[in-house]
């Protein structure tokens, strides 16, 4: 009986690329049936990535620094045994792992990495998006891309959060050390308190004050801050009416979901790469983010018919 073919694939995080590779993780399922694949992941994303469909193990990468923990790393991906790694973090550190696993003499490599046997092209962040830049590698490593990856798993009974039929979902925060891509909050609760829905602010606990300065203003807002799961914050993206945010994960999470998302982006966000993506999803973008009118958010939700 011949041995099950075995698959590594290497993506590492955040949240929002993690979203962006759902297409990918389902194409390379779709392309090694009966494989048993593996996720190398970073510890923090565990729960997140733990129901996934396209993967039958995960491999915990907790970015050693010593060369001890290194070498354990690499054993580690030695011991579950790779016939092919798909590269999709694409970053130095990936590159002296395709060495440290034999390089050229190795597990077949799809990636940047030099003497990868199935090379990547370079991204062109002003061009492309990132989801056709790693489908594009993918293509060049035979794997086709397959339909649409099922989302239900994605989800979870909010029932207990006791939200109203109808609500929107504001996403005012951001990664922390990024207040570059940030809206004002103000401008926030500017657009809340014009709604005639109220409104539910998602992110984590560090995003509660932007939410408290929202609620000021528009009293039936929600602050969800810091109170949802991963899985949870799908389940109220889902049923919502719409969302606005920043570039954050949520923020791609409601456009993967489906939900009508309008994503607001300063100079350091290049649309062509990573705007949301859907029938639903729009951005608006100024090189200061706080140069974004509110008029001009307001008229584009409304464009997009999602007000009524």
């Amino acid at each position: 009986m011949s041995q099950r073919e075995r698959i590594l694939v290497i993506r590492l995080g955040a949240l929002g690329d993690l979203i962006y590779c759902f297409q990918a993780f389902h194409d390379i399922r779709q392309a090694h049936p009966n494989a048993e694949i593996a996720l190398l992941i970073r510890p923090g994303f565990v729960p997140f990535v733990t129901p996934m469909p396209w993967f039958d193990k995960l491999i915990i990468d907790d970015h050693p620094k010593g060369i001890l923990g290194w070498f354990k790393l690499i054993r580690r991906i030695k011991d579950f045994g790779p016939s092919r790694i798909y590269d999709l973090q694409g970053k130095r550190r990936q590159t002296l792992m395709f060495y440290s696993l034999g390089g050229p003499l190795g597990p077949q490599w799809s990636g940047p990495a030099p003497l990868a046997h199935l090379p990547r092209i370079p991204p062109d962040v002003t061009a492309m998006h990132f989801t056709d830049f790693i489908g594009t590698q993918l293509r060049m490593a035979g794997v086709p891309k397959a339909g649409a990856p099922d989302l239900s798993w994605l989800d979870a009974p909010i029932e207990r959060l006791a939200l109203p039929e109808r609500y929107a979902v504001l996403i005012p925060g951001c990664t922390p050390k990024a207040g570059y891509k940030r809206w004002p909050p103000e401008n926030y609760a500017e657009i809340a308190a014009r709604l005639d829905m109220p409104c539910v602010v998602v992110g984590t606990k560090d995003d509660s004050p932007y939410a408290a300065v929202i609620k000021a203003k528009a009293p039936s807002t929600i602050d969800l801050t810091g109170q949802t799961s991963l899985f949870e914050l799908a389940g109220v993206l889902r049923h919502a009416q719409f969302a606005v945010g920043n570039d954050t994960g949520p923020m791609h999470m409601a456009a993967a979901l489906g939900t009508p998302t309008l994503a607001l982006f300063s100079q350091s966000t290049s649309p062509p790469w990573s705007r949301p993506l859907g029938d639903h999803a729009a951005w608006l973008r100024r090189p200061d983010i706080a140069d974004l009118p509110v008029e001009e958010v307001f008229q584009t939700l409304e464009t997009l018919k999602i007000l009524t």
